[in-house]
């Protein structure tokens, strides 16, 4: 999804030419960024690249009739007997993606649940499909060689309002970094605009030569954040999890 490929198997932060639009099928503004994410072409996963594509939960969540051996044993472990496996719905499933390897379904928990989806993944072993995990899921955004991280609007700073073009962000970086600050790695923030939304998504550098890390809270840098046109009406989102959130701080 790099320069003028545009591919969306992944997604880097350093694009280029792609005029975006949003998970969420807002029509964005004509212009072309070269902050601009293609977030039609945008990935999300609940474990392995490549993950899928926002719009295939515009489909029928039917893939648990497939006919497929990857279809036939979700069928199977929906059928099997737990406490743990009764969280998997009977049906409603999407195929969020599958190789020859390995197969993720994706379903929707009931409304008003959140996490918003629970995921079942199978694994191809010698021709035959095992179940080898599942549970509920929050997607995240797919990168390539690049560390996700979440953010929230600073709470200590006047909210957002129609007029606004520039505001604090409080990022915090998801993978375990032994509670090390990101500091020259966090990336400058990629910025979309939507009709309805304003997404804004942060990434940072992997640490070189990251051995053994603990996952103790990262702590969150204090970026400040500059729109190329006013806010108006539209929501900042966090397009880093699915579905996109309200940046919104809990614990400050």
């Amino acid at each position: 999804m790099l320069g003028k490929l545009c591919s969306g198997l992944v997604l880097m932060l350093a694009l280029a030419g792609c005029a975006p639009t949003s998970p969420q099928g807002e029509t964005p503004s004509t212009e072309t960024r070269p902050d601009g994410l293609r977030l039609a072409e945008m990935r999300y996963s609940c474990g392995e690249p490549p993950g899928f594509l926002p719009t295939i939960l515009d489909e029928p969540a039917t893939a648990e009739t497939e006919d497929h051996p990857s279809a036939a044993a979700l069928r199977a472990a929906i059928a099997q007997a737990g406490m743990d496996i009764d969280m998997l719905p009977e049906s409603g499933y999407w195929l969020a993606s599958r190789n020859e390897r390995v197969a993720e379904y994706i379903a929707r928990e009931p409304a008003g649940a959140d996490p918003v989806f629970v995921s079942a993944n199978f694994e191809n072993q010698g021709g035959a499909w095992r179940l080898m995990g599942w549970g509920q899921c929050r997607p995240q955004l797919v990168l390539d060689g690049l560390s996700l991280a979440t953010w929230v609007l600073d709470p200590d700073a006047p909210p957002p309002g129609p007029g606004t073009r520039t505001f604090d962000a409080l990022v915090t970086e998801r993978d375990c970094n032994s509670g090390q600050p990101m500091g020259a790695r966090l990336r400058p923030p990629s910025v979309t605009y939507g009709r309805e939304s304003v997404f804004v998504v942060f990434a940072a550098t992997p640490p070189l030569n990251q051995g053994f890390a603990t996952c103790p809270m990262n702590p969150p840098a204090r970026v400040r954040v500059e729109l190329s046109e006013p806010l108006g009406d539209r929501r900042l989102l966090d397009a880093a999890l699915f579905p996109p959130a309200e940046p919104v701080a809990d614990d400050f």
